[in-house]
């Protein structure tokens, strides 16, 4: 038995109209955590209200304003990572590192008597989809399920493949004319894994027998979404601080999905499945900020918002499967590799607005506290194609599955001794009220020392996340459980 992991280099393209993006796309390019600046870190991100960080510039536009002198800042980090999953009872560990870059961004000030304007550019990593791992468990559910859902009304002769046809070529017909799921169908009959039924031309059964499967799941994640942020900013009398930003999202994803399956009875026409994907999605889009922060002598108040954030997506996909099927008590193994990328339609998403209000207290030289409460409207997220089944489909799920608000609350602290900083903080991210998970939570230490024209600041971020998730998101259905562990050190350097 060998388990295939890679795709043959020569592959073609195909382009057809149709989309692969679920609900879950949508809870992973909203979802973030602002892995900025270390001081931004070391304070858990609760800067709304206080401003003169190169990262408060993402969270609140009028942080730019807070600034008395030009600043350069970059940012850097190394993030030890601790995957635990449980599905089904059966509880795995994967761990990985990974260098980050958090941040990178400029300021320029000018003052005209008690006027002030600056101007700034600010890259932020909004959320890192880093992940590698893998986990395995009995199932009493099969991979059969996947393609038989897929099956299911698709006649069985455009299923066949013809003398004058290859896999290749109407794996390709099947994904021009009619999309994934007449693709994943195809998969599954010329594997073997369902076969139609007697005198019918679009019903389907298993060909496999189990009480129950042995199921060994392996997937790498690589990615980032990026905030680009051009901000103006402005104050009058240093009490009142306004800004502006143009931000520009870039969300890069890619996906390797590799699936194993065995353990089938003995009486079982299918014995072995190994079914390999890869996906891949770059986005890019805007969205608009405004901020204000009010300053009352030791107290500050900021107010944010972002409007809802429209990205346009491109996504590919590779597939390929291979089984092993008992025949005459022989094994026949049967490689199905159509070696062919799959480019769908571009698509827009519209991501949801962001409302943050936050109050802070300096403590004259010695210290400050803030606090940030941040919501997040999920229901005004939507696919805004309203002429695609599909699309409206989904916008349908957002409707009813996502009409919750997700909040945020992150509260930091900073206590000087001369030149030195200690600091602190603690945050907590939340999904949507009404889905169980989606989670970040964690707490931050760190350290900063000015020397005048130059800035050292380090941090340490301890964060944990919970999510739900599914095996795939039609047929198999199977749910397990991620607990993601992040230990980052992060150091920044600002003159």
């Amino acid at each position: 038995m060998k388990v295939k992991n890679y795709f043959t280099l020569l592959l073609f393209f195909i382009f057809f109209h149709s989309y692969s993006q679920t609900i879950d796309d949508i809870i992973r390019v909203s979802s973030y955590y602002n892995d900025g600046t270390a001081r931004f870190n070391a304070m858990g991100g609760a800067f709304s209200a206080l401003g003169g960080d190169l990262s408060a510039i993402s969270v609140n536009p009028a942080s730019s304003s807070i600034f008395t002198y030009n600043e350069f800042g970059i940012t850097i980090g190394l993030d030890a990572i601790t995957i635990e999953n449980d599905f089904n009872g059966y509880l795995s560990e994967s761990k990985s590192l990974e260098e980050t870059l958090n941040q990178i961004g400029a300021v320029w000030v000018f003052t005209n008597g008690k006027a002030k304007f600056s101007f700034a550019y600010n890259l932020q990593n909004l959320y890192s989809y880093n992940d590698d791992f893998s986990f395995s468990a009995n199932n009493s559910s099969s991979i059969d399920k996947y393609f038989l859902y897929y099956a299911d009304g698709v006649p069985s002769d455009d299923l066949l493949i013809y003398s004058d046809e290859t896999t290749q070529s109407v794996y390709q017909l099947l994904g021009e004319n009619y999309g994934f799921g007449d693709q994943q169908a195809f998969l599954g009959y010329q594997g073997f894994i369902i076969n139609s039924l007697d005198n019918s031309n679009n019903t389907y059964q298993t060909n496999a027998t189990y009480n129950q499967v042995s199921q060994d799941i392996t997937i790498k994640r690589i990615g980032n979404h990026y905030k680009h942020s051009l901000n103006i900013g402005g104050s009058y009398n240093n009490h009142v601080f306004f800004g502006a930003n143009l931000n520009f999202h870039q969300i890069e994803f890619q996906e390797r999905k590799i699936f194993n399956e065995s353990g089938y009875s003995n009486n079982s026409n299918l014995q072995y499945v190994n079914f390999n994907e890869y996906y891949n999605s770059n986005g890019f889009g805007f969205s608009v900020q405004l901020g204000s922060i009010i300053k009352v002598r030791n107290f500050r108040i900021g107010l944010s918002y972002q409007s809802p954030t429209w990205i346009d997506f491109e996504e590919e996909n590779e597939q390929a499967l291979e089984t092993e099927i008992s025949t005459d008590n022989q094994i026949k193994t049967y490689d199905i590799d159509p070696r062919t990328v799959n480019i769908y339609d571009k698509y827009r998403l519209r991501l949801p607005s962001k409302s943050t209000i936050g109050f802070s207290h300096i403590f004259a030289q010695r210290g400050l506290i803030s606090l940030d409460y941040e919501i997040t409207k999920y229901n005004n997220a939507m696919f805004p194609d309203n002429e695609d089944n599909y699309l409206n489909e989904l916008n349908y799920i957002i409707d009813n599955e996502l009409y919750a608000t997700a909040q945020s609350i992150r509260l930091g602290g900073e206590y000087r001794i001369k030149n030195n900083s200690l600091r602190a903080g603690i945050f907590n991210y939340k999904g949507p009220e009404n889905l169980n998970g989606n989670k970040i939570n964690g707490f931050s230490i760190g350290y900063g020392i000015n020397l005048g024209g130059q800035k050292f600041d380090i941090s340490y971020v301890s964060q944990s996340s919970y999510f739900t998730n599914k095996l795939y998101p039609k047929g198999l259905t199977t749910p397990y459980i991620t607990d993601k562990f992040v230990n980052k050190i992060i150091a920044s350097y600002h003159f």
